[in-house]
C-alpha cells in the first residue's frame, strides 16, 4: 500500500490540502500565542513560559472547536473541516487529534508519520489515523 508521500508527489489537490492545512495552523497559532506571549510578557512572565502556556491553550482551542463545530477558525477560514471516519466527531476523537499540538515539534512529526506510513487516506497525520478521523474540504456558504 503506498504512503501519503507517494501520493502528495503526484496530486495537485492533494498538496493544496496540505498546503491550506498549513495555512489554517498559522492562523490557529497567531490567535492564539500573541495573546499569550502579551499577556505573559505584561505580568513579566518568561518566553519559555509563554511557549508552553500556547501550546497547551492551543491543544484545548483546537479540541473544543473541532468537536463544537467541526473546526478551528484557520480551518473554517481555509473552507475545511475535521470529521470523523464514521458518525459524529467525539470530544475523545477531538482530543486524540490534536494532542502533538502542545508541542510545535511534535506536530510536525505528526504530519511526517502520517504521511510516511502506509495509509488509504493520504489526508490524515497519524494522530488522525489513529483516532479515525480526518481533515475534509468544507464549502460552507455564508461565510465562517
Amino acid at each position: 500500500m503506498p504512503t501519503g508521500f507517494d501520493y502528495l508527489g503526484q496530486d495537485k489537490a492533494l498538496q493544496q490540502h496540505w498546503l491550506k492545512r498549513f495555512v489554517a495552523i498559522l492562523i490557529d497559532a497567531i490567535i492564539i500565542y500573541v495573546p499569550t506571549v502579551v499577556f505573559i510578557s505584561m505580568i513579566g512572565g518568561r518566553y519559555l513560559s509563554a511557549g508552553l502556556l500556547s501550546g497547551g491553550a492551543l491543544f484545548l482551542y483546537s479540541s473544543l472547536f473541532d468537536y463544537a463545530v467541526g473546526g478551528t477558525i484557520g480551518k473554517l477560514l481555509m473552507r475545511m473541516k475535521a470529521v470523523a471516519m464514521k458518525g459524529s466527531l467525539s470530544f475523545s476523537q477531538a482530543l486524540m487529534r490534536n494532542a502533538t499540538k502542545v508541542f510545535g515539534l511534535l506536530l510536525l512529526l505528526d504530519w511526517v508519520i502520517g504521511m510516511a506510513v502506509e495509509t488509504k487516506d493520504p489526508r490524515q497525520k497519524w494522530t488522525d489515523q489513529l483516532a479515525h478521523t480526518s481533515v475534509i474540504a468544507h464549502d460552507h456558504p455564508g461565510g465562517v
